[in-house]
């Protein structure tokens, strides 16, 4: 496997993660205040490993590194918008089916 594709299947782990664990917090299903920050290292690490694939796919990938770099808008975005609006999962969600294009992107 490509460096560029196991970094996109990281970052695409680390998001879903992430989302699920956003989710706890925001239904209640997790509720500890003090570790709140644990969501956000997750949000960072998407990012850095999904701007990492973006880097490492521009020599052997350029789709895979334009889907990974499309995903990225969203995640710019997403510190800009509440958590309490109705938005924020949205917004959160658009990074998604990129995210998953970049995985299942197949080398020649």
């Amino acid at each position: 496997m490509h460096l560029s594709r196991s970094l996109a299947t990281t970052a695409g782990a680390v998001y879903g993660t992430t989302a699920l664990l956003g989710v706890g917090l925001a239904t209640g299903l997790w509720r500890n205040r003090r570790n709140r920050w644990i969501h956000h290292v997750g949000y960072i690490a998407a990012v850095t490993l999904t701007a990492g694939t973006v880097v490492t796919s521009l020599r052997t990938d350029r789709i895979r590194a334009a889907c990974a770099a499309v995903a990225l808008v969203p995640l710019a975005i997403l510190p800009r918008v509440s958590t309490r609006s109705r938005r924020h999962p949205v917004i959160a969600l658009a990074a998604a089916p990129w995210l998953a294009a970049a995985i299942i992107r197949r080398t020649r």
